[in-house]
């Protein structure tokens, strides 16, 4: 295609595309001024009319490196003004943050990151550490504490150029999976959704796998009871290359439970594999350097929780019992307070699938104990399998309490 003239790229127009991080508004620039349609650029780039569509208006594709490197050499838009190089268009103005950042610490933070890789760490050893509070404490003191080191990082990450930025886009990604996950335990599913798309569009936008892959593995936990579409988050958390063994039997674990929504045994082999991988990794640990990494919890007895959950699914609550009460005779191994609620209001069901009346309404109540620790709705949710058994007053209490 002929080049377009160099004055576009510093139109008004195209600066506030940068400004605004829209790299699918730039796409769109470019577009028109070629006089191309929406389904003759998707031709020429192997895309279909719609695809263009959702990448011109934002959508997570907007965001993919790999989109955005085939739009930029086929259209001709400079590299750095897609953040593909290191020169950057600098916004006219600040960008727009609820929570302001003083821009001498945005220097200075910057100037650290060039001489060690300053706040990259920083905010990484503070996902660390938010994580492991979630693990003792639940969620409710980390609300503020995450949304505001999410902006931190992002706001970074906007001052910031080539291979920096695309590392803090990664971190941040890691902060608004985090708010996704927070988000979801409170109750407010959409708001989990949104954070968790977010994750998943800058992490593709970083071009980072694990983030990726593990941005998939959340919305099909999201997607729940809705066992094709976990099956299909999961197939696509697979297609990207270059994830770590501990992310890969992340995917592997959900795309089981998928799986045995949909009734299909071969959960067990997707857990196995999983269950292997982990091992794997424990012969040869990587160095604690107390940075958060994507999966650093996943234990084998996490992977063998699941499978108790499986067989659930599956319609065998005989086997599912038998596996949770060997996990709850080790304490349920190393799973947090919402996550031992979780699965012992899963054992409830099990047992009232299996006639055992007394022995899920005994589960039932350990289950509202662990949920008054943790804080988490999502047992309340998983309690709902017990049908009539919701509606007594302790429950009812919680609730509210909850709510």
């Amino acid at each position: 295609m002929p080049a377009l003239p160099p004055e576009l790229w510093e139109s008004r127009e195209v600066h506030a595309a940068v400004a605004s991080d829209a790299p699918g508004v730039l796409v769109a620039i470019a577009r028109r001024a070629h006089g191309l349609r929406q389904d003759e650029l998707g031709a020429l780039a192997g895309y279909s009319q719609s695809a263009i569509s959702r990448l011109e208006s934002g959508s997570g594709i907007a965001y993919d490196l790999r989109v955005l490197r085939t739009m930029q050499r086929l259209l001709g838009i400079p590299a750095h003004l897609l953040g593909l190089a290191d020169r950057a268009v600098r916004p006219s103005v600040s960008p727009r943050s609820d929570r302001p950042v003083d821009p001498a610490a945005l220097t200075a933070l910057r100037a650290a990151t060039a001489r060690r890789g300053g706040p990259v760490r920083q905010l990484l050893v503070l996902r660390r550490i938010l994580d492991d509070a979630h693990h003792r404490q639940g969620w409710r003191a980390l609300v503020p504490a995450t949304r505001s080191l999410f902006d931190f990082a992002d706001a970074l990450r906007r001052a910031a150029d080539g291979d920096h930025r695309r590392r803090l886009l990664a971190v941040a990604a890691t902060y608004a999976e985090f708010s996704g996950l927070l988000y979801e335990e409170v109750g407010d599913r959409s708001g989990a959704v949104e954070w968790t798309t977010r994750a998943l569009e800058q992490g593709q936008a970083a071009d980072d796998p694990d983030v990726v892959a593990h941005s998939y593995v959340r919305l099909a936990q999201l997607a729940e009871p809705d066992g094709e579409r976990v099956l299909t988050l999961t197939r696509a958390a697979l297609r990207e290359r270059g994830i770590g063994p501990r992310t890969l039997a992340l995917v592997l674990r959900q795309q089981a439970r998928g799986l045995a929504m949909a009734g299909d045994e071969t959960c067990m082999a997707r857990l196995d594999h999983a269950r292997e991988l982990l091992v794997a990794v424990a012969r040869d640990p990587e160095p604690d350097n107390g940075e958060y990494r994507i999966g650093y919890r996943l234990s084998e007895q996490h992977v063998e929780l699941e499978r108790a959950a499986c067989w659930l699914e599956l319609g065998q609550p005989h086997r599912a019992i038998a596996g949770y009460e060997a996990l709850r005779r080790r304490r349920w191994g190393h799973a947090r307070a919402a996550e031992r609620g979780l699965h012992t209001a899963r054992l409830a069901a099990a047992h009232a699938a299996a006639g055992h009346r007394d022995q899920a309404v005994a589960c039932g109540y350990e289950a509202l104990d662990a949920a008054r620790d943790s804080g988490s709705g999502l047992v309340l949710v998983e309690l709902g399998r017990l049908g009539p058994w919701v509606g007594e007053r302790d429950v009812r209490e919680l609730a509210r309490w909850l709510g």
